[in-house]
């Protein structure tokens, strides 16, 4: 899920979230007059176009105002207008819709009612997060490991603001967990904590699971799907998440970061000299490290000069200032352009060759995105589902393809749908 922004200015996407792998699906925002028209292509099983039905592979969707921004999550997606409202549509099992309903499937854009004016927005695998005019954060959706940071596992349907210490710049929302930078430049997290607390050492782990360093996964079995029910237990691995905290905790090593990305278990932060630092899982190579055995935030090796960060479900991106893009963690479907068909992972980051000069970067689940200086957008990795029209629909691709996507300023990836606008 993510994109270049000004510092300071942190938007997450589930995603995964977006998360995460899931329902498929792409949406295009186009500005007309004083409305924003986004158009979506993909899966529509939880009425993720949000064209009042579950049903379509493609569809308009009609914003009644301009968008400024928009987030997506799992299968939900949040846009954020120029006069600081928010729309939402999709699943709602959760609550992440935010409309105060019960109502499973939200198949049509619904202003969320009761916030103040919104300046950020970010969306999490099941859960939202906003960010208010005078610096107060405001959350809602699934919070089954505290990933709302209201002290409790309670879900929210309707937004409910929580206490930080002081006034917040930026808000990012990961897997199940999610992260604020303040005005004095230090970061707070919650989440991704379980019932019952199981914190190991790393070779507690190894004999758990039986696996070597480069294999320990989020959960016992590496190749299970990320979004299914089955490895939503990140508690089991603790010690390789981000953060683990029913409420807002301090986390001093990313304090002064200028730009926040959050993936599944894992995070980057980029530094105001061009390096960057990552804090997390580091299952599959995602942190940038050569060994997996390393939990607190470091500067990862050999990036220098870097403008923009992405991070998704099992691998990582960064863009330098030479237009150059860097990948690293899992290939197993080509999202590292390598074609290296595995999960072993790349623990080191090496250039996506193949690409022209890139201005932007987005990163899906198993997917990832650059924006050339043109305007035109290439894409890698999975592509069953048609995410990225213009290429042929296959299981994935080894190399960056171009799309048909063109004439765009910004993109963004959700755990497995991409927005251009």
């Amino acid at each position: 899920m993510s994109r270049h922004i000004a510092p300071h200015r942190v938007i997450f996407t589930i995603a995964a979230l977006v998360v995460v792998a899931g329902a498929i699906y792409s949406l295009f925002p186009k500005s007309v007059a004083g409305e924003t028209v986004i158009l979506g292509n993909g899966r529509n099983s939880h009425g993720q176009l949000a064209n009042y039905s579950t049903s379509g592979t493609s569809s308009s969707i009609d914003i009644p105002e301009k968008v400024f921004r928009v987030a997506a999550g799992f299968d939900h997606s949040l846009a954020l207008t120029e006069n600081g409202t928010v729309y939402a549509w999709g699943d709602n099992t959760y609550g992440q819709v935010g409309i105060n309903s019960a109502k499973g499937i939200v198949s049509g854009p619904q202003k969320i009612e009761g916030l103040p004016i919104i300046t950020e927005i970010s969306a999490g695998f099941r859960h939202s997060i906003a960010l208010d005019s005078d610096g107060d954060v405001w959350v809602w959706g699934n919070n089954i490991a505290g990933q709302l940071g209201t002290g409790d596992r309670a879900d929210q349907r309707k937004p409910t603001q929580i206490s930080l210490p002081d006034k917040v710049s930026s808000v990012t929302a990961g897997h199940r967990f999610s992260l604020v930078t303040l005005e004095n430049e230090k970061v707070y997290g919650w989440g991704a904590k379980c019932e019952n607390d199981t914190k190991r050492t790393f070779a507690e782990l190894m004999r758990l699971i039986g696996q070597s360093a480069t294999g320990i996964s989020y959960y016992v079995d590496a190749n299970a799907d990320p979004s299914s029910s089955d490895t939503q237990e990140l508690c089991e691995f603790q010690g390789f998440v981000a953060v683990s905290s029913l409420t807002p905790i301090e986390i001093p090593e990313l304090a002064g970061s200028t730009q926040i990305v959050a993936g599944f278990g894992h995070v980057l932060a980029l530094q105001a000299d061009g390096t960057v630092k990552s804090k997390g899982c580091n299952a599959y190579g995602q942190l940038g490290y050569p060994t997996a055995d390393i939990v607190p935030a470091e500067t990862i090796p050999g990036l220098t000069g870097i403008v923009g960060l992405a991070a998704s479900t099992r691998h990582s991106m960064a863009l330098d200032r030479n237009g150059k893009v860097w990948a690293w963690g899992a290939d197993n479907s080509g999202q590292l352009g390598k074609n290296l068909g595995n999960l072993e992972g790349v623990f080191e980051p090496e250039v996506v060759a193949g690409l022209p000069t890139i201005t932007n970067i987005a990163a899906g689940h198993d997917f990832s995105l650059g924006l050339d200086e043109e305007g035109r957008v290439w894409a890698w990795g999975v592509n069953k589902n048609s995410q990225t029209p213009g290429i042929e629909q296959t299981a994935y691709n080894a190399t960056p393809k171009l799309t048909s996507i063109s004439n765009e300023t910004q993109i963004a990836a959700g755990g497995a749908f991409v927005l251009a606008y």
